[in-house]
């Protein structure tokens, strides 16, 4: 794990310090992997929590439980044609205007994190524990299952339903 956070040391920045701060992103995004792989059953509202819970910001908590899983499945099938943009579900039942995957920093954390396990040989149903907890996943899942070919699939903008905040929004 060591060797992990030194090789995304350079990708982020430190946080001030203060009560319940992470030092350095990595930290979190690996504690969230952590979480993925050791319980793929849990909800993502749990993992959520969890990570809450062991002092990560609600913020950051609730990027990388939307953003993991969709990075890990960006990296393990470059073949298909993923959107690089988001919306997000507002409160009224309409979407935010599109905005840049890349546009937030621990989507790029999330990304240079998997692909350095990747890289580094990791098993690839460790892997593939973390993508499959993603819609696009399960979509691309089901369009294979009735015939297609990963290299003729292209997906349209991911829409993230939680708020900013995440699921507890207001709470904290």
């Amino acid at each position: 794990m060591l060797y992990m956070l030194s090789i995304f040391s350079r990708f982020v920045k430190p946080r001030p310090r203060g009560a319940h701060s992470w030092p350095i992103k990595t930290e979190l995004v690996a504690k969230a992997v952590s979480l993925f792989r050791s319980s793929p059953s849990l909800e993502h509202d749990e993992i959520f929590r969890r990570l809450v819970v062991a002092g990560a910001p609600h913020r950051e908590a609730a990027r990388l439980v939307e953003f993991l899983p969709i990075a890990y499945c960006h990296v393990l099938f470059p073949e298909v044609q993923f959107s690089q943009t988001f919306e997000r579900r507002l409160p009224d039942g309409s979407t935010s205007s599109e905005r840049l995957l890349s546009s937030e920093p621990i989507w790029n954390v999330a990304v240079a994190f998997a692909s350095a396990e990747a890289e580094r040989s990791t098993p690839r149903k460790d892997l593939l524990t973390v993508a499959a907890q993603s819609a696009e996943f399960s979509a691309m899942n089901d369009l294979l299952n009735r015939g297609s070919q990963l290299k003729d699939l292209r997906f349209t903008s991911v829409v993230l339903m939680w708020p900013e905040n995440g699921p507890d929004e207001g709470v904290g």
